[in-house]
């Protein structure tokens, strides 16, 4: 009796054995599958849980508005949450990690500016600096940091890593600007926010509410702004600039990270790359739709919301020089390299450098060990060379 059930249980291990292999190896078949060899470790990981993070946007197509917001609350709180000292040093470099934690760290202050357009309505803005910035210090630039997240999704607080981290090489004051995200704000509550936190900093009262929290935006010179972003916060840049630009404001230098340029896409990169990791074409096409919610179709004809329709001929002539990078793996391409052939055709092209990677390979931690691992530092040394 005891050996028939010994037999039994011999019989049930096998069999979970067996269950345990086939699942490690259809596991081991996937991640093959889903590797990409060109590209770090870190591409690679954010590819394997991208799910976990953004789950399909067709999930909240017909659910009410309060969760679809809460929906994409949540995958904000996601990417927020690898922004911790630990985090950092464990994907990025030590100067990356030291410009937000340690001895010689940015310092940092949080502004709220009052709306030109809504009564009541504050737009909250952190600005950030290098430790050595004195109150009596001039000539230092301004960048002007637009996040990204298809004007659905993302904060200041997913990116500020990288805006201390361009205080400091670039020597410049970073103001990043949390506007606001549809679908609970339609356009033009997003361009609107960027614009009035923009004139407001330039302005005197702006500069001495920023010095009086330590932060050396007084001695900021007004020939030396640039506007900063990637994908959406790319499309948000090129904006902040056109219209800053268009109400007389001399703009240095745009840099936009594989931008938001077309309209509801319909480009063949949109096409062929549908399901894309980190930004797939249902969630661009879910973004332009609650970014431009009622919209009959003349504003994708307007210059304040397409990147390929040319401003005013006054504001153009006086558009700033555009850094533009693109990624190859990105839905995104075909309209990056549309917007750059038109900067080119006007003149305010400075260059357009095209990595063969995916819609985050050109930004840290993701850019670890990948082609894009350099788009940082060509970054930098634009705005160097535009902004000194």
């Amino acid at each position: 009796m005891a050996g028939q059930e010994g037999k039994k249980k011999n019989g049930v291990i096998a069999k979970v054995g067996m269950v345990l292999v086939v699942l490690v190896g259809v596991a081991v078949a996937w991640i093959g599958r889903t590797w990409d060899p060109q590209e770090g470790i870190m591409l690679n990981i954010g590819i394997l849980v991208q799910h976990q993070f953004m789950p399909p946007v067709l999930n909240i197509l017909d659910r009410p508005l309060e969760e679809q917001v809460e929906f994409l609350s949540q995958i904000t709180k996601r990417i927020e949450g690898g922004n911790s000292e630990s985090g950092l040093r464990a994907s990025s470099s030590p100067e990356f990690a030291n410009a937000s934690f340690g001895p010689n760290a940015t310092r940092v202050a949080h502004l709220n500016i009052p709306s030109s357009k809504e009564t009541g309505h504050l737009i909250p803005v952190t600005c950030t600096c290098p430790p050595n910035v004195g109150f009596e210090d001039t000539n230092w630039p301004l960048i002007l940091y637009l996040h990204a997240g298809g004007m659905i999704i993302g904060s200041v607080q997913s990116e500020l890593p990288l805006a201390r981290y361009l205080a400091v090489r670039v020597n410049a004051v970073v103001c990043s600007i949390e506007y606001r995200l549809a679908p609970q704000y339609a356009y033009p509550a997003a361009i609107d926010d960027a614009l009035d936190a923009s004139l407001a900093l330039l302005s005197d009262q702006g500069r001495l509410v920023a010095n009086a929290l330590q932060i050396g935006l007084l001695g900021a010179n007004n020939n030396k702004i640039g506007t900063f972003g990637m994908s959406a916060g790319g499309f948000m840049a090129a904006h902040t600039a056109r219209l800053l630009t268009h109400a007389g404001q001399q703009v240095a230098c745009q840099i936009s990270q594989v931008p938001m340029a077309k309209p509801h896409g319909g480009t063949d990169s949109i096409l062929k790359r549908w399901n894309a990791p980190f930004w797939s074409s249902p969630y661009n096409a879910y973004a332009w739709s609650v970014y431009l919610k009622g919209d009959d179709g003349s504003l994708t004809q307007d210059w304040k919301v397409s990147l390929l329709v040319d401003p005013p001929p006054e504001t153009l002539e006086r558009l700033p020089q555009t850094y533009i990078q693109i990624a190859t793996k990105d839905i995104l391409h075909d309209e990056g390299k549309m917007y750059a052939e038109r900067l080119e055709s006007q003149g305010k092209l400075i260059r357009l450098d095209e990595y063969d990677t995916y819609h985050v390979g050109i930004t840290p931690p993701m850019s670890k060990g990948g082609p894009g691992e350099n788009a940082t530092e060509r970054v930098i040394q634009v705005f160097i060379e535009h902004l000194s």
